[in-house]
């Protein structure tokens, strides 16, 4: 991710912007970022203090500087780095130290006081040591950045793809100036709601008409962990990126004041996050397309469709169900388990204690259906359509207002 000193933006009104970069109208900054591409390619199994230098000269003297080094740093960040040699570098700088300093006084140059050099004393040194003497200096500070070999590089990355992640970089940048944040999301629950969990971002939610608004309290509200905090909330935008409708809206702090900063799907901005399946198995996608083909069934289904929640307990069920006259059913399918996974779902349905939750459990799962609060249907190798039906018309419920 970039840092502030990179941020770019604009403020117009009350309202901030960063300054994305485009490839319409010339072909200046893909050619920028081609010849970053390859000065990283080439410095792969050197040190990151040669890719430095060599950086240096590709953005040299330019004006918009911050573009080149934040491209760059983007580039960095996509590299495996290793310190050159498996020596403790701690360890041997005091090892050396120590041998030095019995060695006597050594100087850069040999004089009448001090006639014994450095370079005249690293081979002893480096055999007491029991390290090569071409190696002793590079391995003494073999723990400094500078000084980390460069071991692998993404290879995926090409000048049109880094353009878009700086871009998406920038947003996120502007997240650490975040007092807190808005989102609206329609789709990709499961996901969205997994980044909160694991960035472990302070959030509450309310449903709307049709989706759910998550508000955030951002790094500039917290009195401490604020760096910690910004880089997790910079975290969950690649997530919201990968959905098809959501709309952000933050308040930051910039230039003195607070700005509103917007994202929609229609700023174009991508995610580098992986795509993750759709569905959890090959069952779960087979009834769902057997279910999406009944034409003269009343009910649709959807694939996590709703987010259930109770105070801070959240759980996104399999599938959906919307009738023709309002009601609505959810149904959870309890797959592979462990006792720990087990006892961490039955605990969500307790704790939401909604009567339209079903549970579709398998025969093989070795527990008694008095084990389950709500409805339960079992099932042998999969789901039949024909058994959910009346447990939807049995239990669906119209949503409170």
């Amino acid at each position: 991710m970039l840092t502030l000193d990179l941020l770019r933006y604009r403020v117009k009104d009350e309202t901030v912007t960063p300054i994305y970069l485009t490839t319409t109208g010339g072909r200046k900054y893909l050619d920028v970022a081609d010849r970053i591409i390859d000065a990283c390619r080439d410095c792969v199994g050197r040190t990151l203090g040669e890719l430095e230098r060599a950086l240096d000269e590709v953005t040299g003297g330019a004006a918009d500087y911050k573009v080149y080094r934040g491209l760059a740093k983007l580039m960095t960040d996509a590299m495996e780095t290793a310190p050159p040699a498996s020596a403790d570098a701690e360890a041997l700088r005091r090892q050396v130290f120590t041998l030095a300093a019995r060695a006597g006084p050594l100087a850069r140059r040999a004089d009448m006081l001090f006639p014994q050099t450095v370079t005249e004393a690293i081979p002893d040194i480096a055999a007491r040591a029991g390290v090569p003497a071409n190696e002793l200096l590079p391995a003494l500070y073999a723990d400094l950045r500078e000084n980390l070999v460069i071991r692998a590089l993404d290879t995926a990355i090409q000048p049109l793809q880094l353009i878009e992640r700086y871009n998406t970089a920038l947003a996120q940048a502007m997240l650490y100036r975040a007092t807190r944040l808005a989102l609206d999301v329609y789709d990709n629950y499961r996901v969205i709601f997994k980044y909160l969990k694991l960035t472990r971002l302070m959030y509450f939610i309310r449903p709307l008409a049709e989706g759910y608004r998550i508000y955030v309290d951002g790094p500039a509200s917290l009195f401490s962990h604020v760096e910690r905090y910004g880089v997790a909330m910079a975290n969950l935008l690649p997530a919201v990126l990968m959905g098809a409708r959501w709309r952000l809206a933050a308040r930051v702090r910039v230039g003195g004041k607070e700005c509103l900063f917007r994202l929609s799907p229609r700023d174009g901005l991508k995610s580098h996050y992986r795509e993750e399946p759709r569905f959890n198995s090959a069952a779960e996608e087979a009834f769902f397309r057997r279910f999406s083909r009944g034409a003269r069934s009343e009910w649709t289904i959807t694939r996590e469709g709703a987010v259930l929640n109770v105070d801070d307990m959240v759980m996104i069920p399999d599938f959906t169900f919307r009738h023709r006259d309002g009601r609505v059913a959810h149904l959870e399918i309890v797959g592979f388990w462990t006792p720990g996974y087990l006892a961490r779902k039955l605990d969500k349905v307790h704790t939401l204690a909604l009567p339209n939750l079903i549970l579709a459990v398998p025969a093989a799962l070795n527990c008694a259906i008095d084990d389950f609060d709500g409805p339960v249907l079992r099932f042998k190798e999969r789901l039949l359509i024909k058994t959910v039906l009346p447990l939807l018309d049995a239990h669906a419920r119209v949503p409170a207002e």
